[in-house]
């Protein structure tokens, strides 16, 4: 059970962290240091883990294309003493000699069963089973519930740092206060749990209990501020209308179970491919989760909620919202839509069509009339999930699709870390609102260049300028719709991506606005003087993301190689 360590490991410090919280009743620095400790661990554990699969899946692949043949021992003969006999079984035929005995065609096949570790990188795990040390390595089946390969753990690790980016800012914002927040924190490690169970879904219903985990403490972050304008109603919006998405989403579970009599990833394959046509019970339930997804990744027309609730949330759960919140959401789903031929539906694919250009052209026309820069925000986040739908619809024909997501994915999170990361900052719990209004972050660079700059770098790379990581990530996109000749797509990423540029822009020029009264800014003091002991490690990771994103976009083979690894487990 080794591949589930940071799930384990975040289990334990939300252990700890009640403890440490209720009994000992400890400080907010110090909750702060314990769920950060208790994230670094668990990061460190999914690094270790992704690159050990990586590794052996590369080795295995290597092996694989120089001998086209398969060696399975017996485990009876593993234990004995003596020599052990290998059992050669070609990958591409099967015995139809009849020659052979049914009781030898037994043998074989509960041979390759008892050693399906060693066959690919994808076995039925037990328990019970033991494996050498490479098997131990390998991704594969963890139950029926999740899987571990080097996609989930990728996305592991990006939710992880964000939930660690966010425990710092979280501290800053509310350095000002006497009062203890520890209580932010416990529900800010449930919320990682959440996100990590979702991303290692392989099942409907761990898929669901993801979905579950990460939205209820999202009411409670959400929420958490309740003296400032507009957080109850934001938590009573959200919990309203992400209870009637989760109905529509377990109805339509229901109906996808008592169709396909399956609720495993891999099953569903099996059983949607060997079906000739569609039933209408089967199609209800496809919609009916539609529904249910559509709300969490605030697609067109289930969209309506996100201004509101990233305008009254605090500006740290804001960021949680539009990364980790939508970033495991869509993980799963790829994981979904790549193993059950959904898409292949043509009504199907007609409906995500209509959804993800509506969500282009709506997102970014609704931006262009907002001065808060948090609905702004809210706006452009439905139009940049609308663009990454073009790969969800080519996820099953396109080998790169997954690659693109991975690099858009990206790119986002260290984009939307540099732009609310700079507005958190600015602001402060003890505030009726955060300061998220264009004119609150007028001239910003005469106060606090480096984070002006960070601010601005996000902005570009959120609008696909060159140099950026948004931009390769766009690009990528471009290149997957015409490749899966989705012209009309193309067309609404050009159109909005046009759009987008314009607001971007307006608000770049507005963090360079020169201050009319003098009095403001002192540029001596802000510019030529400025000294390293007055960044804190909050600013650190905005700088940190800022410059990841103009690396990518300079060199981005890095990132290519990074998204390249992380192997997806397919059967």
């Amino acid at each position: 059970m080794i591949a589930l360590l940071p799930i384990f490991i975040l289990s334990f410090a939300i252990i700890i962290l009640l403890i440490a919280l209720f009994i000992f009743k400890i400080d907010t620095k110090k909750c702060a240091t314990l769920t950060i400790s208790g994230l670094i661990f668990a990061l460190i554990g999914s690094a270790f883990l992704g690159y050990k699969i990586s590794f052996n899946t590369e080795a295995i692949s290597d092996i694989s294309s120089d001998n086209m043949q398969i060696s399975v021992s017996s485990p009876a003969e593993n234990t004995d003493t003596t020599s052990a006999t290998e059992q050669t079984v070609a990958i591409d035929t099967v015995p139809t000699e009849q020659e052979t005995t049914a009781s030898t065609s037994e043998e074989v096949t509960e041979s390759i069963a008892e050693n399906n570790d060693m066959v690919g990188p994808f076995p039925q795990v037990d328990d019970t089973q033991q494996y050498d040390t490479n098997n131990e390595w390998q991704a594969r089946h963890v139950t029926a519930l999740f899987t571990c390969d080097g996609y989930g753990l990728l996305y592991t690790c990006l939710i992880l740092i964000i939930s660690i980016v966010v425990s710092s800012l979280a501290y800053r914002w509310f350095v000002q206060e006497k009062i203890n927040h520890g209580l932010f924190y416990l529900i800010l490690l449930f919320m990682a749990l959440g996100g990590i169970t979702l991303v290692y879904a392989s099942h409907l219903m761990s898929f669901f209990l993801g979905i579950e985990l990460l939205s209820i403490p999202f009411i409670g972050l959400i929420g958490y501020q309740y003296i400032q304008t507009h957080a109850l109603e934001a938590a009573i919006k959200y919990m309203i209308l992400s209870a009637i998405a989760s109905s529509f989403l377990l109805m339509g579970i229901a109906f996808y179970y008592a169709t396909t009599g399956e609720l495993t990833f891999s099953g569903l394959s099996y059983q949607l491919s060997t079906m000739t046509y569609p039933s209408t019970l089967l199609l209800i339930g496809i919609c009916l989760m539609l529904v249910g997804i559509g709300f969490k990744l605030s697609l067109v027309p289930f969209q309506l909620w996100l201004p509101d609730v990233y305008q009254g949330a605090p500006t740290v759960v804001s960021l949680l919202l539009s990364t980790v919140g939508k970033v495991a959401v869509f993980c799963a789903i790829a994981r979904l839509f790549l193993l059950a031929p959904i898409v292949n539906n043509e009504t199907i694919r007609i409906i995500l069509v209509i959804m993800a250009f509506c969500s282009i052209l709506w997102g970014n026309l609704s931006a262009l009339m907002q001065s808060s820069l948090k609905r702004l925000l809210a706006y452009s986040s439905i139009a940049h999930f609308g663009y990454l739908l073009l790969a969800l619809i080519a996820v099953q024909y396109q080998v790169l699709a997954l690659e693109t997501i991975g690099v858009y994915l990206i790119g986002y999170i260290f984009a939307n870390i540099c732009v609310l990361g700079v507005i958190s900052l600015e602001s402060h719990s003890n505030e009726l609102q955060d300061h998220e209004k264009e004119i609150d972050l007028s001239g910003l660079f005469w106060r606090r260049p480096i984070l002006a700059l960070a601010m601005g770098v996000g902005l570009l790379s959120l609008a696909g300028a060159p140099l950026t990581a948004g931009f390769v990530g766009r690009f990528l996109l471009v290149l997957l719709g015409v490749t899966a000749e989705l012209w009309w797509l193309i067309a609404a990423v050009v159109i909005g991506s046009t759009i987008g540029l314009y607001f971007y822009s307006r608000l770049i020029l507005n963090l360079y606005i020169r201050p009319i009264n003098r009095d403001d800014f002192s540029s001596n003091n802000s510019i030529i003087k400025l000294k390293w002991r007055d960044i804190k490690v909050s600013e650190l990771f905005i700088v940190i993301a800022a410059f990841l994103t103009m690396v990518c976009g300079v060199y981005p083979k890095w990132l290519f190689n990074l998204v390249s690894m992380a192997q997806y487990l397919t059967t």
